[in-house]
């Protein structure tokens, strides 16, 4: 249970860098928010495949 204190206590400070309210290092907040933005165009890209391989399925029914 604690484990998942720490990683709230985490997420909530890596927002609060993201959002500019503590003064960090710049090359670390760009850091973070290419970190955000691979993440999230990999979830993109996983998500699409999936519904290519959800399509092909589909199809191979009819």
């Amino acid at each position: 249970m604690m484990v998942l204190v720490w990683l709230i206590d985490i997420l909530v400070i890596g927002i609060k860098i993201l959002g500019g309210h503590m003064r960090v290092n710049p090359v670390l907040r760009v850091g973070l928010w290419v970190a955000v933005l691979c993440t999230v165009a990999a979830g993109l890209s996983v998500a699409g495949y999936l519904l290519m391989l959800l399509q092909r399925y589909l199809e191979d029914m009819a």
